[in-house]
């Protein structure tokens, strides 16, 4: 993972993901990708011989590329929720208040989801928290300031 720094949009795979949704022109992605960081985390199972010798299922774990992507598409539900980012991508609020018609109840429960499950178990986590110390509290920074812009409904 690429990053210089904490924030949702800091990192290559997160820019990556607002690229090719730009490009698409449809706000779909936005669901696709905090579903699939939720389904990702759930569907982790032992293999067929690990079952067979009564392993325990699996620790969910979600990849740190799925998490960076799904926390780019949370902070455009907060953006349409009418509290974005300090550095939302000035293309990408242009995007999203075109698309500001796409958000509904369900996509702003499944940016609540996605950003504890990325907050308490996920890949990402753990690369900001394996690090000298000093960059995980900014991360966890982060997500908590997420996490309250995504509690506060406005629309």
């Amino acid at each position: 993972m690429g990053a210089w720094d904490a924030g949702s949009f800091d990192n290559d795979s997160a820019l990556d993901w607002v690229g090719t949704l730009r490009e698409r022109g449809d706000a779909s992605s936005v669901g696709t990708a905090l579903t699939r960081a939720i389904e990702k985390r759930r569907c982790q199972q032992p293999s067929f011989i690990g079952r067979l010798f009564c392993q325990r299922k699996v620790e969910p774990y979600l990849e740190a590329d799925v998490a960076s992507q799904a926390l780019a598409a949370a902070e455009i539900v907060a953006f349409w929720l009418g509290h974005a980012a300090p550095k939302l991508p000035e293309e990408l609020g242009d995007w999203a208040r075109h698309h500001s018609n796409s958000l509904t109840p369900e996509l702003v429960k499944l940016a609540r989801q996605t950003a504890t499950t990325i907050k308490t178990k996920s890949e990402l986590k753990d690369l900001w928290e394996e690090g000298d110390g000093i960059v995980a509290p900014k991360w966890h920074s982060a997500i908590a300031d997420l996490e309250q812009r995504l509690q506060s409904d406005t629309k």
